[in-house]
């Protein structure tokens, strides 16, 4: 029943009501306190919206909030249908109801058209978070990130793009400028919130656009937790927090919502920063997880079921137009023809898509005369395409390392080494996907025992390497490799050492013969410190991973000096994993003072 006087309905029983919740302290029940995003050791909401409390002070005051939210129940203050106190925070008398008596509260009583639309509630079936993998792209997405998905599992929509899915994220100005988009978001300088849309929105951003693979975490919730998760994401969406992209982000407010319903500590990982990742790591409520490609990757496996010469084909309708393609067809076979010109129609969707929001003319056209010349053909079942499962960030080892190891310099003297990093996918771990390297501070630091020296013997601000390793040579896709670095090592000039400063850039191309062997080659142009202050130096690389043990070698040259003359580099490094928490290894390098260290480094 909802009421749209003033006088109070049920007046005897709001007293009661209220007493009640006193006396079992529900303002400080940690669920209240979840509802009203009211840390557990701060002094207010993280919500900066005002109309997301009814009472005055209700951002400082949970006691407050509490009492103005049981009143509204009973004082609906005239407000009908969806303004509703019952309709605007139906998560909150929905665990009232569970923890009071509440007269005549029902959860569906038809006045709340709006939520009841908006809910699903005979639709969902259960509750996804999604990890999104890293986009080097755009700074904000390098280390990944979280979506939360309802899932109904209908039988006309079998990929779910038409469940709705919740994001976080940062309210960006258009066009800010680079240095301040950096700062105000490590320092909360914006605003940020939840946004609810289709999932294939998101579909069309992450995986389409960015090429992001997706893994879909489904949860084990019971009906009342998902049905209190449904209703809480309701109440929040559209208000607005302060945004920190190394610690309050989209993980951390997913991470949140889950700890509402399933009582996980999900959040307190005593550090300043929490990675999406982070979150997927401490789950245990799960039910499933299921990969989602991208479709970069579905196309460069749809290309797979081409031999070479219809590859052949595909290529040289794509580099030389479309205008070629009856001549380029017209020496296969109508079944050759057909997995050609659906091959062509893929990729000119895929193509098509990446180009959003401006596509090319020229692109629509060429898929309409694809589309026509495969029309005149007879229709043909397209079998599905098989793409391995990459196994989730999650499952491998946690970014942050330590390590320690001894080491020993050119001049034969050994020394302790200990290492740190607070993110660390390296292409010999058990956290990197497909072999690349993604490194955020890499600090090494030696101590030499017998002359009670400490010393840095190199730091990395931030090291990367991208392998472009798709199976397919595709026409008019990028197919270069790349890597970067900027950091500092110690190097030994005659009898002394000394600090020399890098900022490299490297790029080649790169190959996987197989699920054990993938090798590189690039040249790189690098800014030194130390004299030659400039240097080139073409290098190649292996890795050879079998099982639990990785190897990566290098070999090259780097110029010396300025009159064309080089010296030899190398070096390389051995790992065996242990377990997801800790490994083994052996490096050796020609490159600074240490020559040749081994060490056990532990993942946090």
């Amino acid at each position: 029943m909802f009421f749209g006087g003033g006088k109070p309905a049920h007046a005897d029983s709001y007293q009661s009501v209220l007493d009640t919740a006193k006396k079992l302290h529900l303002a400080h029940h940690p669920t209240w306190l979840k509802l009203i995003h009211y840390p557990s050791a701060g002094k207010q909401s993280v919500v900066l919206t005002d109309n997301f409390f009814l009472a005055p002070d209700g951002r400082t005051n949970p006691d407050a909030e509490l009492t103005a939210t049981i009143k509204a129940y009973f004082y609906p203050a005239q407000k009908k249908g969806d303004e509703n106190p019952r309709c605007k925070y139906p998560a909150r008398y929905y665990w009232l109801s569970h923890q009071l008596t509440l007269p005549d509260y029902e959860l569906r009583s038809g006045q709340c058209e709006r939520l009841e639309n908006w809910a699903l509630f005979d639709s969902v079936k259960s509750v996804s978070l999604l990890l999104v993998s890293g986009y080097l792209g755009n700074p904000a997405s390098t280390f990944g990130h979280a979506l939360l998905k309802l899932n109904t599992d209908s039988n006309d929509d079998q990929l779910g793009l038409f469940d709705l899915t919740l994001n976080y994220g940062a309210l960006v100005p258009k066009n800010e400028f680079a240095l301040r988009y950096v700062i105000s978001g490590l320092f909360g300088g914006y605003r940020a919130g939840f946004s609810d849309k289709y999932f294939y929105t998101q579909d069309m951003v992450y995986s389409r656009t960015e090429f992001r693979d997706m893994w879909d975490y489904r949860l084990n919730l019971t009906d009342y937790q998902r049905t209190l998760l449904i209703l809480h994401i309701w109440e929040i969406v559209g208000n607005k927090f302060a945004y920190y992209f190394l610690k309050e982000n989209c993980a951390y407010r997913l991470a949140e919502l889950v700890e509402l319903v399933t009582n996980e500590d999900l959040t307190h990982n005593g550090r300043f920063w929490y990675l999406p990742v982070e979150l997927f790591y401490r789950l245990s409520a799960i039910q499933s997880i299921h990969y989602i490609p991208s479709s970069q990757r579905v196309l460069y496996h749809q290309l797979k079921r081409l031999n070479a010469n219809m590859l052949k084909v595909f290529n040289a309708i794509i580099h030389n137009g479309i205008n070629s393609m009856s001549v380029q067809l017209s020496a296969l076979t109508n079944d050759q023809k057909i997995l050609v010109l659906d091959s062509l129609l893929a990729y000119q969707e895929y193509r098509l898509i990446a180009e959003q929001p401006h596509p090319s003319r020229e692109r629509k056209a060429a898929k309409d005369k694809i589309l026509l010349a495969r029309l005149q053909l007879p229709a043909q079942a397209i079998p599905l395409v098989k793409i391995p499962a990459l196994p989730s960030p999650a499952e491998g080892s946690r970014p942050m390392e330590w390590g320690m190891s001894a080491a020993m310099q050119s001049d034969k003297k050994w020394f302790s080494l200990l290492q740190w990093s607070p993110f660390k996918n390296e292409m010999v771990g058990r956290n990197s996907l497909e072999g690349d390297e993604l490194v955020v501070l890499d600090l090494a630091a030696g101590f030499l025992e017998k002359e009670h020296k400490a010393f840095i013997d190199s730091v990395d601000i931030i090291r990367v390497l991208h392998l472009n390793t798709l199976s397919v040579v595709q026409a008019d896709e990028n197919r270069l490799s790349w890597k970067i670095r900027i950091g500092s090592n110690r190097v030994e000039e005659g009898d002394k050492y000394r600090y020399d400063g890098v900022m490299s850039f490297g790029a080649g191309p790169a190959w996987r013969w197989n699920q054990i062997l993938t090798g590189y080659a690039m040249v790189d142009i690098a800014a030194h410190t130390i004299d030659p202050y400039a240097r080139l130096r073409p290098n190649c690389g292996i890795k050879i991973s079998t099982g639990e043990l990785r190897t990566w070698l290098y070999y090259g040259a780097e110029s010396s000096n300025y009159k064309g003359q080089l010296r030899e580099v190398w070096g390389g490094k051995v790992q065996f994993q242990v377990s997801n928490q800790s490994s083994i290894h052996i490096e050796i390098s020609n490159e600074k003072a240490t020559t040749v260290s081994a060490g056990l480094s532990w993942y946090w």
